[in-house]
């Protein structure tokens, strides 16, 4: 690395390196948190239907979703914005924009799945009572707020007949099913679900309980003048701190941070430092960063995508330890979603070395089709 960067870094307090016990402060997180449930999936019969919701980090998605011979059918699909990121929304509005995103699916089964990519708490009748909003979603006066409730009530309201159940879950919940079902007939030590998209959360399996970690809510570790920025210009300072320095709703921000800072401080005399002139960077914007010609500019992304790496394979590490794992040998399946961890340069590389230093069982991460979508089907029929 170049001399001026490191000194650049080091003076903003940025730490390229992961401390040797931050998987354990992550666990002791997580334990402190624990509350696990207990559920079972009965078999789906071909020809049976659900509704499929899918609110996501920036996207909602809904479809129709059939079992059929081989698996399942999807149809009349509609990606839209995720309500709430635009602006604030109360509570009414907020279950209205989900009931009109799905009004066109109205009364085309008699159960919806709903998958809510948000921190909530599961009720023992298989409701979701929202937590918290992250990821940039504004909605503060829904949360408290029972997800299938409040949108039952809704979709009545607007002259819905057959909806006799909403079942809720949480997309890493979901995206772990996917895993174990795409692995049956395999022998795997453990499963694991990793979502870094737009937000970062963790799933695993333990006593027969799916635990969603919610582990982008971690707070223990420090952060940087240019982490400090950031968090400072979201709508929840001084939460989800370790989904803020890893995840795609942030880490072009972190970089637009530090170029603000290198142009302040000049920070090469011997290269022309461009520094970009928008207002703001996203993740995407960091492919033709990391593939360009600054190499000042590069190294500083280079850097930030590296962290969120180191980072991340902490957070799943810590998932790992927790888990159940089998008595036979085989491989730790590792159900990994989001196009920051996929479609990020140097990203899933840098996470794979770092979880090979920290894990000595084989493991394997894979993308399985349909994975939020088929494990939000089969929670309708828990």
């Amino acid at each position: 690395m170049n001399q001026n960067i490191r000194e650049f870094l080091s003076r903003h307090n940025f730490d390229t390196g992961v401390a040797d016990n931050l998987h354990e402060k992550i666990l002791s997180d997580m334990q402190d948190g624990l509350n696990a449930g207990c559920a079972t999936i009965r078999e789906i019969n071909e020809g049976e239907t659900a509704i499929v919701i899918d609110a996501g980090g920036t996207n909602f998605r809904s479809c129709i979703v059939t079992k059929n011979k081989t698996g399942i059918s999807i149809s009349d699909f509609e990606k839209t914005s995720m309500p709430g990121i635009d602006r604030e929304l109360s509570k009414e509005e907020f279950f209205s924009a989900i009931a009109l995103n799905i009004e066109r699916l109205k009364d085309a089964s008699d159960r919806i799945a709903f998958c809510f990519s948000y921190a909530m708490e599961i009720t023992e009748d298989g409701d979701g009572r929202i937590l918290k909003f992250s990821k940039e979603v504004k909605a503060r006066d829904a949360e408290g707020s029972l997800l299938a409730k409040e949108l039952k009530t809704e979709l009545a309201r607007r002259g819905w007949k057959r909806i006799q159940k909403v079942s809720v879950l949480n997309d890493t919940a979901a995206l772990l099913l996917s895993g174990i079902v795409a692995t049956q007939g395999q022998q795997m030590r453990s499963h694991i679900a990793f979502i870094l998209g737009t937000g970062m959360n963790s799933a695993y399996i333990h006593d027969g309980h799916i635990i969603v970690t919610e582990c982008g809510m971690f707070n223990g570790i420090e952060q940087s003048d240019f982490d400090k920025i950031v968090d400072s210009r979201s709508s929840c300072p001084g939460q989800s701190m370790l989904e803020k320095m890893c995840s795609g709703a942030y880490l072009g921000e972190i970089v637009h941070a530090m170029t603000d800072a290198a142009c302040t401080e000049d920070l090469s005399k011997d290269e022309s430092f461009a520094c970009n002139g928008s207002a703001h960077l996203t993740a995407a914007d960091l492919d033709p960063i990391l593939n360009g010609e600054n190499s000042i500019l590069k190294e500083l992304a280079r850097c930030v995508v590296m962290r969120s790496a180191k980072l991340s394979a902490e957070a799943v590490y810590a998932a790992i330890i927790a888990s159940d794992k089998n008595q036979n040998s085989g491989k730790v399946f590792i159900a990994c979603n989001g196009s920051t961890f996929w479609k990020t340069p140097l990203l899933k590389n840098a996470f794979e070395a770092r979880l090979k230093e920290l894990l000595s069982d084989d493991f394997e991460i894979a993308q399985v089709a349909d994975d939020i979508t088929a494990g939000t089907f089969a929670s309708a029929f828990i």
